[in-house]
C-alpha cells in the first residue's frame, strides 16, 4: 500500500511539474531586445521593487558619457504609461528651463498601455550639456517598465534611427493570449 501511495505521489508530481512551469512562465516580463554591442553596464541596482540598469558606451563611464540607455522596472507601480510620461515631462521641464516635450504616441503595446515621447534639454544646468532623450513606457499588470535612450549632444539621423530601433524592440509580455510572448520576446 505504501509503495502504491509513493507511486501515486510521484505520478502527481510528474503531472504537476509541467503545470507549475506553465504558471511560472505566465509571469510578466520585459523584453528589451539585443543591446548594442558597443555598450556596457555602467550601473545596476535593485531595491524596493525597482530595478534599473544604465548602459554606456564601452570606453565611457557613468560619470562621463555621451550616450546612455536606461532600463527600468518598477514593481507594483500602476500609474499608467501616460501619467508616468506626464510626470516625467513636468519634472524635466522644472529641472531644465530650456526644454521641450514631444509626445509621440500613446496606446496599446502588446495589449498593455504604452507611451513614447521625446524630451530635449538645450542646456542641462547640472552638466552644462544638452540632452536629447527618447522614452518608451509600458504599464504591465505587475509593474511599470521604462526604457530611455539619451544623447548628450544633438544626434545625427543614423543615431536617432538606432535609438528608435532600440525602443521599437522593447515590449512586455507573458504567456496569456492577450500579451503573448514570441520566441524573440514579442
Amino acid at each position: 500500500m505504501k509503495k502504491t501511495n509513493l507511486v501515486k505521489k510521484l505520478m502527481l508530481a510528474a503531472v504537476m511539474l509541467p503545470l507549475a512551469a506553465q504558471v511560472a512562465q505566465a509571469a510578466e516580463m520585459a523584453f528589451f531586445g539585443e543591446l548594442p554591442k558597443d555598450f556596457k553596464i555602467g550601473y545596476q541596482t535593485k531595491q524596493n521593487g525597482m530595478a534599473m540598469v544604465k548602459l554606456v558606451p564601452q570606453k565611457q563611464t557613468l560619470d562621463n558619457w555621451t550616450k546612455m540607455i536606461t532600463l527600468q522596472s518598477i514593481a507594483g507601480a500602476n500609474l499608467g504609461a501616460e501619467e508616468f510620461r506626464n510626470n516625467t515631462a513636468n519634472l524635466w521641464q522644472n529641472a531644465c528651463p530650456k526644454s521641450s516635450f514631444n509626445p509621440i504616441t500613446e496606446g496599446e503595446a502588446n495589449g498593455y498601455s504604452g507611451a513614447v515621447w521625446q524630451l530635449t534639454c538645450e542646456y542641462n544646468p547640472q552638466t552644462g550639456k544638452p540632452e536629447y532623450t527618447w522614452f518608451k513606457a509600458i504599464q504591465g499588470d505587475d509593474s511599470l517598465y521604462v526604457t530611455q535612450y539619451t544623447f548628450r549632444y544633438a544626434p545625427n539621423k543614423k543615431e536617432e534611427h538606432n535609438a528608435w530601433d532600440q525602443l521599437r524592440k522593447f515590449t512586455v509580455c507573458d504567456s496569456s493570449e492577450q500579451h503573448l510572448c514570441s520566441e524573440s520576446g514579442k
